[in-house]
């Protein structure tokens, strides 16, 4: 596209271990036109939607960032403080509205429907192109999407049949033959293990009561049960899982990773306790270094990546430190009781709502005024911890904006071509 650029100001902010759409770079390569729509400050549907489910959960890990991410509110005074709480064990929890199968469908039918015409600059030319909601992803803060699977079944198949992607977070321990076979049509399934032994998931998934060993062996069978499955019918359905590195259980990634290849799933992504609650000591980064190096030179193959969303050599990079966000703009969230909300770690009783897309549409509250209001005072209204892929998405954008604000759109453009050219990251589907 153009000569590499030199001191190109954006490599800073880009990670190029993590591959494909792990990458924030990757927003900017392949959501180029909606984000230049943006910088002009045109209103465009986001490029992905998070929706909860659920509000409830049929575990209870130690680490769940509902249960670290209370967000405090003072009055203008700043002499009361309230804390809205999304913990599990709180005394109020949303209401899980999209487990009813009518809201749920008529959410994913908006999501397709959803489309707007806008202007933005590419390769030095104003273009116009009709933008449209690409990606779907269930997940929850405290909830289990699957908890609310008679609703999630058919939403899942109805998006799906219509070119949607989409994608579940989940702990697996749920998925029955019909979740299956739906998701056989999924871009990706991620499941969360974080262990590698019934005992240590009982103790850090189910308070230590036996029935968590149970929960694991469940867990574990049904992700194999997918991978069988893709294998009989050919699909092409990514099958991700997780582990958090805790105190109580980074001893057992090898392991984990080793149980995870031979079961046949894709990758096994790395994090730490998101929260700061529970960082590993030195002395155990130490050997979870170790462990994570055993992995790639034993475990690792082309059929089998490892993926470290959090960097064992840079725990500081878990903090927050944008002071705007602009990710909020192309990505939205919807909790459980149908409400757009800033982001995945907002919605919350008494959280900072867009409005209901169950009582008006999901374009309508997009395209509010409230939206605008609230939007600009992010992230000052947010709780302290910050998603990661947004986290880094935000502080890549921050420094887009920059550039264009001091060079133009095009220098932008440039600049990210430059990396793209470059190899800054692997490129995938």
């Amino acid at each position: 596209m153009s000569a590499p650029l030199p001191g190109n100001p954006l490599s800073s902010h880009v990670r190029p271990d993590l591959p494909g759409r792990f990458n924030e770079l990757d927003v900017l390569r392949r959501q180029w036109g909606r984000f230049a729509a943006t910088v002009e400050g045109q209103i465009v549907p986001p490029f992905e939607v998070l929706i909860h489910p659920s509000s409830g959960c049929n575990l209870r890990c130690d680490w769940c960032i509902g249960d670290h991410v209370p967000l405090e509110i003072w009055d203008d005074q700043r002499e009361e403080l309230v804390l809205l709480d999304a913990a599990k064990v709180a005394s109020d929890r949303l209401p899980d509205a999209l487990a009813v199968p009518e809201n749920m469908m008529k959410l994913a039918q908006e999501l397709v429907d959803y489309r707007v015409e806008a202007r933005y600059r590419h390769d030095g030319r104003e273009h116009r192109d009709t933008f449209g909601i690409e990606n779907v992803s269930f997940s929850g803060l405290i909830g289990e999407p699957l908890i609310a699977r008679r609703a999630l079944v058919p939403a899942i198949d109805y998006l799906v049949a219509r070119g949607m992607r989409v994608g579940i977070f989940t702990n697996g321990v749920l998925m029955d033959e019909a979740v299956i076979e739906v998701l056989l049509g999924a871009a990706y399934v991620h499941v969360s293990i974080d262990a590698a032994t019934p005992q240590t998931y009982a103790d850090l998934k189910y308070g230590g009561r036996p029935a968590g060993q149970a929960m694991f062996d469940k867990a574990v069978a049904n992700v194999a049960r997918l991978a069988e499955r893709r294998r009989e019918s050919g699909a092409t359905v990514e099958i991700n899982t997780s582990f958090v590195m805790y105190p109580q259980n980074f001893g057992e990634v090898y392991d984990a990773a080793h149980l995870l290849s031979q079961v046949g799933v894709d990758s096994l992504r790395l994090k730490q306790d998101n929260s700061g609650s529970q960082p590993l000591s030195d002395q155990q980064r130490a050997e979870a270094k170790r462990l994570v190096e055993r992995i790639r030179a034993e475990v690792e193959t082309e059929a089998f990546r490892l993926v470290e969303i959090h960097q064992l050599d840079n725990p500081q990079e878990m903090a927050r430190t944008c002071s705007t966000c602009s990710i909020t703009d192309l990505m939205a969230a919807v909790g459980s009781d149908g409400h757009l909300y800033p982001c995945n770690y907002h919605p919350r009783p008494g959280g900072f709502s867009y409005g209901s897309a169950i009582d008006t549409s999901f374009a309508q509250v997009w395209e509010s005024q409230e939206r605008q209001r609230l939007r600009h005072q992010l992230p000052t209204i947010c709780p302290t911890v910050c998603d990661p892929f947004k986290n880094r998405a935000n502080r890549l954008l921050a420094e887009a904006k920059t550039v264009v604000a001091d060079s133009g759109i095009d220098r932008l453009e440039k600049h990210v071509a430059d990396l793209v050219d470059g190899g800054a990251y692997a490129i995938e589907r």
